[in-house]
C-alpha cells in the first residue's frame, strides 16, 4: 500500500532532498534566533532556561542536518543520506513530542499551528527523502555510476567461434 502512495507533490526526489536541506537550516536559525529574542524579552523560570537550551541543541543540530544533507547532494553517496535520514528522524520526533506537550492548553495558538503544519511538512519530506534515498541507490549500484558501457550483442552466440583451439589453455607453464 505504501509503494502506490506518492506524496512528491509532483516534485523531484532530489529537489525534495534540496528542499529538506534549506528547511532545516532555515528551522535552526529560527529556533535558535527565536529562542534567544524570547529568552531576553521575558523574565522566565530556571526550568524555561533549560527549555531554551534544549531549543537551541535541536536548532544546532538542525543546522547540522541540513549541512550534511547538502554534502550528500554534492557528492552524491547514499550513506549521507543515511546519515541525515537518521538525525531527521531524530529531530522530527522531538519536535512531534514538542507539538504534543503543547497542545494542552485550552486555547489553540497560531504558534501551535504553524509548528503542526511545519512538523506534517517535514515528516513528508523526510519519506520522500527517504525515496530520494532508495533512488541514488540504486543508481550507484548501476553499472552506469561504475563507469562501464554496456554493449549488447544482436546475433546468436557461437561457442566454437569465441574459444578456437590453443586459446583456452593458456595458464601452462
Amino acid at each position: 500500500m505504501l509503494q502506490n502512495l506518492n506524496l512528491s507533490c509532483y516534485i523531484s526526489l532530489k529537489s525534495w532532498a534540496i528542499l529538506m536541506a534549506f528547511k532545516n537550516l532555515l528551522l535552526g536559525i529560527a529556533i535558535i534566533v527565536g529562542g534567544s529574542i524570547w529568552l531576553t524579552n521575558s523574565k522566565v523560570l530556571d526550568t524555561f532556561e533549560t527549555y531554551f537550551a534544549c531549543g537551541v541543541f535541536i536548532g544546532i543540530i538542525n543546522i547540522i542536518a541540513g549541512c550534511i544533507m547538502i554534502a550528500a547532494l554534492l557528492t552524491g553517496k547514499e550513506k549521507i543520506v543515511l546519515l541525515y535520514i537518521l538525525l531527521e528522524f531524530v529531530i522530527l520526533f522531538t519536535l512531534t513530542i514538542f507539538t504534543a506537550m503543547n497542545n494542552l492548553n485550552p486555547e489553540i495558538s497560531i504558534v501551535f499551528i504553524l509548528v503542526f503544519i511545519l512538523c506534517l511538512s517535514l515528516w513528508i519530506g523526510l519519506y520522500n527523502v527517504y525515496r530520494f534515498y532508495i533512488e541514488l541507490q540504486i543508481y550507484n549500484s548501476s553499472s552506469v555510476e561504475a563507469r562501464v558501457d554496456e554493449i549488447t550483442c544482436q546475433m546468436p552466440p557461437n561457442y566454437l567461434a569465441s574459444f578456437p583451439e590453443k586459446a583456452v589453455d593458456t595458464t601452462t607453464v
